[in-house]
């Protein structure tokens, strides 16, 4: 394939000592990976070729699931990124410093793809008379997009009459769970706030106006729910518990322990983070998903049914019809309410919750094809990452480990050691009982200490004010439950998130929410 050398132009990057702006380094010392190849257009094909033919999950393959991780994390995981990462500034088609970056997201766990700029600033996302409550919609539309549904009370996003949705960040409606999560996420807020306001979190009718401390103590307590369960659930299941528990000292009032990620003034979000190890999340993504129990003759719906996130063939046929996937960015499809024991282990049973894929080299053919980039060829997310990896200049992951201490595993293709692929690999190659399950010391260091920063660099954390909290500290947020406990009998987890919140759980309150818009 011949690529512009002009549309992938290469400049050298500006790297300031002491500069660390929203988006920084965290190994601005190790030179950058470069391709073997002398020219830029070669180097380019030669990045796109590694991701076809080295990159692409083979289909059949039955060794591919992760059993440590159910499929619903790898769009929290999502979620969570949208939360502190965003730049609408960059291109892959020029080169780019990232100290000159932009991030439109705060640093920090603070839910603002949720509440955006606030009632004040976008009152649009609220309701006016319901001071502090945020706007749901409902559906509108079956899965192709062409019929109406008339009087449908099933909940979705708040959305514009083309079916954009009216939220804190675009990016929370790209496909259907993430939109689905968002969506839980609002109702979370909004029952806390009924308490608050009324006592009573599921009061959906009774006015009030707003108050600010309470709407500031509603963020509160939902901010550091959800904050507990990306340190002590998510990232806990990602990481070894050495990793772990070392950068977070519980033993010492949760101090924070980094070795490779610090600041001097305030947290900023690292390319090495945002750009290639955080991106693990790629590999975790399933062919197809099972949505929900409701089949009701819908093509694609129903136990042992999955639709992909993006069908792999794009969103048409060749007669202009619309091929039945996950995608958002459109009116919520009716009856494609997410049934949630099916991704998460909320009291589920059989075959659920379904596994998200091993942390590894292979992508699965549901993120072949993307509109994002030149015209969508086979594994365009594999290509993009490791575009992105060459264009900021991120460091090799052997120098990484290196850098970190540790002996680099074996580099076979120079392409292995882009530092997205080296963490990918990096997991894939652990022991027989973690390989694919977790992150490699690497990869493990970087998320966690980034994480961690992030919790101890905000004031506002739980951290940082009360470091000992759990939810069940909180009489408000139990008051959300029937089972005032966690549901598996641990600690706290996503899970837990969703029954505070009242979304759908089981087959019942899938059924019921499509026919009544409640569980």
């Amino acid at each position: 394939m011949s690529v512009s050398s002009s549309r992938y132009g290469i400049t050298s990057l500006p790297r300031s000592k002491n500069y660390k702006g929203p988006f920084g380094r965290l190994f601005r010392e190790l030179p950058p990976w470069r391709s073997p190849h002398g020219d830029d257009a070669t180097a380019v094909a030669a990045l796109r070729d590694f991701a076809t033919n080295e990159m692409s999950e083979t289909a059949g393959q039955d060794d591919l699931d992760n059993a440590n991780l159910p499929a619903g994390y790898t769009y929290f995981g999502q979620f969570v990124d949208h939360d502190i990462t965003f730049d609408p500034t960059s291109s892959l088609m020029r080169q780019s410093d990232p100290e000159k970056l932009e991030n439109f997201r705060t640093p920090r766990l603070d839910l603002d793809c949720l509440y955006g700029e606030g009632p004040a600033d976008e009152p649009f996302m609220y309701d006016k008379n319901r001071g502090g409550v945020f706007l749901l919609g409902t559906t509108e539309k079956d899965w192709t997009g062409d019929k109406d549904i008339a009087g449908s009370k099933e909940p979705d996003l708040l959305r514009n009459r083309q079916g954009r949705a009216i939220i804190g960040d675009m990016r929370n409606d790209e496909n259907v769970i993430v939109s689905q999560f968002q969506l839980a996420m609002l109702r979370l807020h909004n029952r806390v706030m009924q308490k608050l306001a009324t006592g009573d979190p599921d009061d959906e009718t009774t006015e009030f106006g707003f108050d600010g401390e309470k709407f500031q103590e509603a963020q509160r307590k939902v901010r550091w729910f959800y904050q507990y369960v990306v340190w002590n659930d998510f990232i806990k299941r990602l990481v070894s518990d050495a990793i772990w528990t070392r950068v977070l000292d519980k033993s010492d009032n949760h101090k924070f322990n980094g070795t490779v990620y610090d600041w001097n003034y305030q947290p900023f979000m690292p390319v090495e983070f945002s750009v290639a190890t955080y991106r693990f999340g790629h590999s975790l993504i399933r062919p197809g998903y099972q949505v929900n129990v409701n089949d009701d003759n819908d093509t694609g719906l129903g136990f042992g049914k999955e639709l992909p996130i993006f069908h792999p063939d794009g969103p048409e046929d060749d007669q202009g019809d619309i091929r039945h996937d996950l995608r958002g960015f459109r009116s919520f499809p009716h009856r494609h309410t997410v049934q949630w024991d099916w991704f998460f282990d909320i009291n589920s049973a059989g075959p659920f919750p379904q596994p998200a894929r091993r942390i590894d080299t292979k992508l699965s053919s549901a993120v072949f094809a993307l509109d994002e980039g030149p015209a969508p060829k086979p594994n365009m997310l594999a290509f993009l990452n490791l575009l992105r990896s060459m264009r900021l200049e991120l460091p090799k992951g052997s120098d990484v480990a290196q850098r970190m201490g540790l002996t680099p595993h074996a580099i076979n293709d120079p392409h292995e050691d882009i530092l997205w692929h080296y963490i990918l690999k990096e997991s894939q190659i652990l022991p027989a009982n973690n390989s694919g399950r977790m992150l490699g010391a690497v990869g493990g260091t970087i998320v966690a200490e980034v994480f961690g920063g992030l919790l101890d660099g905000d004031p506002m954390s739980f951290v940082r004010n009360m470091p000992n909290w759990k939810p069940n500290d909180d009489a408000d947020l139990m008051s959300l439950l029937d089972n005032p406990a966690p549901v598996n009998g641990g600690d706290w987890e996503v899970g837990d998130l969703l029954r505070a919140s009242g979304a759908p759980i089981d087959a019942n309150d899938v059924a019921n929410t499509i026919a009544n818009g409640r569980n």
